[in-house]
């Protein structure tokens, strides 16, 4: 998945969230919303970790084709 995937998820709760007029469905979706968010740190983190990692371009070519790396 790339960082672009999780605005556009978010993009998408966001906007039902605005239509939402039920607390309870509000507070899932803004729930939603911010385990969005956290995943998306936790990918850019894992992006970053791995572009500092002492990798051969075998591996990060692999790591390309599995979709880890942008």
């Amino acid at each position: 998945m790339r960082v672009d995937s999780y605005e556009h998820i978010d993009t998408m709760l966001k906007s039902v969230q605005e239509d939402v007029t039920d607390p309870e469905l509000r507070f899932k979706l803004r729930t939603a919303r911010q385990l969005c968010g956290m995943m998306k740190e936790h990918y850019v983190a894992g992006q970053k970790a791995i572009e500092r990692a002492n990798i051969d371009e075998k591996t990060l070519e692999s790591l390309r084709e599995l979709g880890y790396l942008d």
